[in-house]
């Protein structure tokens, strides 16, 4: 019984550590500056990247880049994160606003994690249209 709780604590805290590492991992490039060539096919400000536009970017994300949920790092399960904590959001907004605001928070970063996707993504593509020229 007491090995049955051990591996129960040991396999809570390995999720927990896990989860605690993917988050860190996305919100460490959420936090990357974005180029100004973003703002200016984006129509977005870098500055003003709130958690509505989550939307709006994953879609210019598949108009200007379809392979990019196949290829970038992380994208489909920000997305799934981004909606699940939507649907908290929206459950919570009236009842608990502390969990309302934590929640919008949380958006606002999968949002600009969508946003610095797209932004290397439309680098890459230029840096080879560019490579493609010069040879």
């Amino acid at each position: 019984m007491v090995s049955l709780f051990i591996l129960g604590l040991s396999v809570t805290g390995l999720v927990r550590f896990g989860i605690s590492q993917w988050r860190a991992i996305w919100i460490a490039a959420a936090n990357q500056p974005l180029s100004d060539s973003l703002q200016l096919a984006a129509g977005i400000d870098a500055a003003t990247i709130g958690a509505g536009d989550f939307g709006s970017l994953l879609h210019l994300c598949n108009e200007l880049s379809p392979e990019l949920k196949k290829s970038s790092p992380w994208l489909k399960e920000v997305t799934v994160y981004y909606r699940a904590v939507a649907k908290l959001e929206q459950v919570f907004r009236v009842t608990l606003p502390s969990i309302s605001a934590w929640a919008m928070g949380e958006m606002q970063i999968c949002s600009r994690y969508a946003a610095v996707v797209l932004d290397q993504s439309l680098s890459m593509n230029l840096d080879r249209q560019l490579a493609e020229r010069a040879s």
